[in-house]
């Protein structure tokens, strides 16, 4: 196995983190969807750029989400709303904060859920110092866009 293929398993497993399907990673590197399957199940390596795309994703996107909505609740929202496509999530008020990730024009609803699951979780915690319950629903079809 070559160097640069070894970590392509972390990469996967980064994917898979934010739930990001074949077809949101064959946007991000602008390729497609068999090679993003063939790099997902490690039979080809990530592209450089797609690497640095999820990186970024990772550890700017989503974390800029999860802090955003961790203070929406600290400001009283109660309710974050899941989105059920990628053109719905772009289509709202929550997708507008989202910017190119990659060769995509970004908002996935993978990581999006994936940090509202989160903050669910957090704000459910006592242990964390909170105990404020919030809800995740799907938007009614008059509020999807």
């Amino acid at each position: 196995m070559n160097r640069q293929h070894r970590h392509d398993a972390a990469y996967a497993t980064m994917c898979s983190y934010l739930g990001l399907s074949a077809r949101d990673v064959a946007e991000i590197g602008g390729f497609s969807d068999r090679f993003a399957r063939d790099i997902l199940a490690g039979r080809k390596s990530f592209p450089q750029d797609t690497k640095s795309a999820l990186h970024t994703l990772l550890f700017g996107t989503f974390d800029t989400i999860v802090k955003a909505m961790k203070q929406d609740v600290r400001n009283g929202v109660r309710v974050i709303y899941i989105y059920r496509t990628n053109e719905q999530l772009r289509a709202s008020p929550d997708g507008k904060i989202w910017g190119p990730v990659g060769k995509a024009p970004g908002g996935f609803v993978g990581p999006y859920r994936t940090a509202a699951f989160e903050v669910y979780r957090w704000a459910s915690d006592p242990t964390a110092g909170q105990s404020t319950p919030i809800e995740l629903m799907f938007p009614e079809a008059s509020q999807a866009i």
